[in-house]
């Protein structure tokens, strides 16, 4: 018996690996065809009788749409096989559907007809796909199809068609537009008391996608959802946490601040700026239905999906105040999790941190040194941790920071970074202003150094210029060393130039002897400068003109120009020098710009002018906050947040409704829980179900009573039929042939009466009519084996010959 066993699994095996081979083959045949024939190749298999055939032509089909190419050019022989008896071929027929039924609507309606037979099918997936697929076709004729599988679905046994009854709610949307939602609004409050989870993940996304807004749809599920987030899918989690926190805003009071430095009930609402608590030390109180989902999404932290992470650190921020936040280790979790993301993740979870970090900085100071670079950073990632590092500096670990942002510009080798750095630098400065003299030193002994790219060199320039229009009057003599550094042609690029000309001009009315002697300067080299530094140039000199002309009135009192250019004071002459080489420049610009100020000045009221080109200012746009407001108590401008340069999507992402007046909270009891529905058992699916009817006819049979049995080895087994072979009745049977065939028909009949009563007799439950059965079956009598019939007629059909017992069973 083993040497059997063993040589049919060797039978099997190497049956095994001739069909391996054989597909192997096939594949490698239709790989090496050529790119031109191949096309050929594939609609030849999608049109062939066997199922074989199409099956291996659709798994070709599918695995160019999984690289990522297109398919679409056999969208006619794919849609043939949707009719398939073969489970295997239409599952890939409906998964082609699923990509290409949006491009050939015309096309893929000839199938509708066999999709929606499709619904009634005995297996779960093909149902679910089937709805999916005729959810995807955009022809308004077939809508009322469509709703009517939808309702179907959704009563449907199985959790996966629900579920993909929820998806197709989504497309149905996308397809027919805001004419859909009423119906489909009703489906989905019956998905939304579904008790599978995958079947409410889905049920969330639809309600994300078609009535984001209604949460009146919410309120009997709000605490029912709170206790089952663990369960649902992570986008679920991720789009049901964005919901309830929006939801929380309009429908839960704020919570309270308390006081805790007295003993008195004194508390306020949780205000919109964190830094408006007027408390150093505060305890918090919660709405009992705020807390419950805070505290069910609380360690969802935890989890290995980055957007779960965002969601709820979005929620504990924009609900809770800083003293929660830190409790609830957010912070730690979003450190973490850039850690561990991929370079574009990281983006995204950067801008969440700075977003959260310019409105109090506290929340991520302990976590400095996670923002330091790393060698292989990504240039956004190192741009947003050096903001990020700007935001969170103060008096106790400015030191580490700036040390830290200068190994940046002296060691990186990309000068984009260097080139933050510097920027970082520079908004570190705003600490205080021994900090701020410190960094304008340091910055201005790397000016001159040789090395650089001209683009960090203007940064410097940049972030010098930042500095000392923050105090004008203590650094003059920084504009004087910079003054200097235009002595030398080659040190600076014209950014360089461009930017120290500017600032000469700007402290004429401070220092007036510093710019004539620039200008007189710059006058040599005019013709041979660039484009924006002539622009500058010619700026410069209209500044010290009106300048001058303001210190001649006040000294002489004549408001009158004609005795001033009389005069033949050295400012007015180099300004009319500058303005006649303009005047011949190539590039128009230059051109239009002198005669624009040769215009201004020229006229016998110069308020005008005065105006224009003495006005104060802007400061160059390096500080990450107001330098006047130290808290940053003022919150953020727009100028703030641009210079931040956080997308708009997280700017979106972080933008919530405003909380509800307490007068316009509703009650309660709105939250109260509603029945849930049980998972549907519908009769149809029943009654096609086999297999279920399987189940129950066996719960029918009656088991036999105080009968014991034991598991037997193959040995014993096959023994016992040995046995049985030897103890087996013989009969022999003869055959006569009668004059008519009534009396064959008659011994048939006889013959046949004898079978039924020896089958009956075999088939008693009684344990002694069974022995007593076993005892006659051995001694080998049967009924009408004398050849007596019941009539008392002789009858020779009762014998059997010996081996006959193969060919006709017993029972």
């Amino acid at each position: 018996m083993s040497e059997s066993i063993t040589r049919i699994t060797s039978m099997l095996e190497s049956a095994r690996d001739l069909t391996l081979e054989a597909a192997a083959a096939a594949s490698a045949k239709l790989a090496e065809t050529p790119d031109s024939v191949r096309p050929k190749e594939v609609s030849a298999l999608l049109n062939s009788r066997y199922d074989r055939d199409v099956l291996k032509g659709l798994k070709y089909v599918i695995s160019l749409i999984s690289s990522g190419e297109d398919a679409s050019k056999y969208f006619t022989d794919v849609v043939k096989n949707v009719t398939s008896t073969n489970l295997k071929t239409r599952k890939l027929v409906y998964t082609y559907l699923l990509r290409y039924a949006d491009k050939e609507n015309d096309v893929a309606l000839l199938s509708i007809n066999a999709i929606q037979k499709s619904l009634g099918d005995t297996n779960d997936q093909v149902r679910a796909l089937a709805i999916r697929v005729m959810s995807e076709i955009k022809i308004s004729s077939i809508y009322p199809i469509v709703q009517l599988g939808i309702k179907k679905c959704i009563n449907d046994i199985s959790p996966n068609v629900r579920k993909a009854a929820a998806l197709s709610l989504a497309k149905v949307y996308y397809n027919h537009g805001e004419s859909s939602v009423d119906e489909l609004t009703d489906h989905l409050k019956k998905l939304l008391k579904d008790k599978d989870s995958k079947v409410l993940s889905s049920a969330i996304l639809a309600f994300r996608t078609i009535t984001p807004d209604k949460f009146e749809l919410l309120h009997g599920h709000f605490r029912r959802f709170c206790s089952i987030f663990g369960n649902l899918d992570e986008w679920a989690q991720v789009y049901l946490i964005e919901i309830f926190t929006d939801y929380c805003r309009l429908y839960i009071p704020k919570p309270k601040i308390y006081n805790g430095a007295t003993n008195e009930k004194e508390f306020i609402d949780l205000p919109d700026n964190y830094n408006e608590i007027p408390y150093p030390v505060y305890d918090v109180e919660y709405d009992s239905d705020l807390k419950l989902f805070l505290d069910s999404i609380k360690y969802l932290v935890y989890s290995s999906n980055e957007a779960v992470i965002l969601a709820v650190g979005r929620a504990y921020f924009h609900l809770t105040p800083p003293k929660t936040f830190k409790e609830s280790q957010i912070s730690a979790a979003f450190v973490r999790a850039l850690q561990t993301s991929t370079s574009e993740i990281q983006v995204f979870i950067l801008q969440s941190i700075l977003y959260m970090a310019a409105h109090d900085p506290t929340l991520f100071v302990q976590y400095e040194k996670r923002f330091y670079l790393f060698p292989g950073d990504h240039f956004l990632t190192a741009q947003f941790k050096l903001k990020v590092l700007s935001i969170i500096c103060n008096e106790n670990n400015i030191r580490q920071i700036t040390n830290e942002l200068q190994y940046y510009v002296l060691n990186t080798t990309d000068p984009k970074i260097a080139v933050e750095s510097v920027k970082s630098l520079g908004a570190c400065s705003h600490v205080s202003d021994y900090w701020s003299s410190k960094a304008l030193k340091w910055l201005l002994s790397q000016v001159p150094v040789p090395g650089y790219e001209k683009s960090v060199t203007a940064e410097f320039l940049t972030v010098i210029r930042y500095l000392v229009q923050q105090n004008p009057e203590n650094n003059v003599k920084v504009v004087i060393k910079l003054a200097n550094f235009l002595d030398d042609i080659s040190l600076l690029d014209s950014n360089a130039k461009e930017s120290i000309i500017w600032l000469v001009g700007e402290f004429a009315g401070i220092e007036s002897r510093i710019g004539p002697d620039v200008l007189r300067k710059l006058a040599k080299t005019f013709a041979f400068e660039q484009k924006p530094v002539r622009q500058q140039i010619l700026l410069l000199s209209a500044k010290l003109y009106s300048y001058d002309v303001e210190t001649y009135k006040l000294e002489t009192g004549d408001h009158g120009l004609e005795n001033y250019r009389n005069e033949n004071r050295i400012v007015c002459k180099l300004f009319n020098h500058i303005i006649n080489l303009a005047k011949y420049d190539d590039d128009y610009d230059v051109r239009d710009r002198s005669r624009l100020l040769n215009s201004l000045l020229s006229s016998r009221e110069t308020q005008l002018a005065t105006l224009i080109l003495q006005a104060p200012k802007p400061v160059p746009v390096v500080a990450l906050r107001n330098t006047n407001d130290k808290n940053n108590t003022a919150g953020f401008t727009d100028d703030d947040w641009g210079y931040l340069g956080i997308e708009e999507m997280i700017k979106n992402f972080n933008t919530l409704p405003e909380w509800s007046a307490e007068g316009e909270i509703p009650e309660k009891s709105i939250r109260d829980e509603i029945d849930v529905s049980v998972a549907p058992k519908s009769f149809s699916q029943q009654s096609v179900s086999s297999r279920q009817n399987f189940i129950n006819s066996k719960n029918d049979i009656t088991k036999p009573a105080n009968r014991k049995f034991k598991l037997q080895s193959l040995d014993d087994f096959f023994a016992e039929d040995d046995l049985r072979l030897e103890n087996f009745p013989r009969k022999t049977v003869i055959v006569e042939e009668s004059d008519t065939s009534d009396e064959e028909e008659d011994d048939d009949d006889d013959e046949e009466e004898e079978e039924d009563d020896d089958d009956d007799g075999e088939d008693e439950d009684d344990d002694d009519e069974g022995k007593k059965d076993e005892d006659e079956f051995g001694e080998g009598s049967f009924e009408g084996e004398s050849g007596e019939s019941e009539d008392g007629s002789s009858d020779s059909t009762g014998q059997y010959e010996e081996g006959d017992y193969l060919k006709k069973p017993l029972i």
